[in-house]
């Protein structure tokens, strides 16, 4: 169950991203349009300023790296890195919890969590532990920012 309502959540998050990407890269090529109609000093800088702030966004997630291709591309591929970098991260931070699992109790047999919830846990039961898990969590997210 719980797997079916990530995977559910998954596809509308990483659609918000690309249809935010789509709306923030159009967003660039029409202000980048309208900036080059009016050239007043004051449209220079904000141009100047707003193609800073993109290349910072394409420089945070790597894209900046790929070369002949525009800054309206590259932060128009911006959402699908975003997404990689997520899925990349959630994955080392479950591996670390797991890790920290089988270096308490070595014969665990943690393969079968791939699975998702038991099947003879319900939601309630599901969610008082995800809520006795978060100070843990918390603990754990601070020793790895260290």
């Amino acid at each position: 169950m719980l797997k079916e309502v990530i995977q559910k959540n998954r596809g509308n998050f990483l659609y918000c991203l690309y249809c935010g990407s789509l709306l923030f890269g159009r967003l660039v090529v029409d202000v980048l349009f309208v900036f080059s109609i009016d050239g007043t000093d004051n449209h220079q800088r904000e141009l100047q300023e707003l193609k800073a702030a993109a290349q910072t966004i394409v420089d945070s997630i790597g894209l900046a790296r790929e070369s002949g291709s525009s800054l309206v591309d590259r932060l128009q591929r911006a959402p699908q890195k975003f997404a990689e970098y997520l899925a990349e991260t959630s994955r080392n931070c479950v591996a670390q919890d797991l890790g920290l699992v089988k270096s308490y109790w070595p014969s665990a047999k943690i393969a079968i969590l791939g699975d998702g919830m038991c099947s003879k846990c319900n939601h309630d039961q599901f969610d008082k532990y995800v809520k006795e898990a978060k100070p843990v969590a918390d603990q754990i997210v601070k020793v790895i920012e260290q």
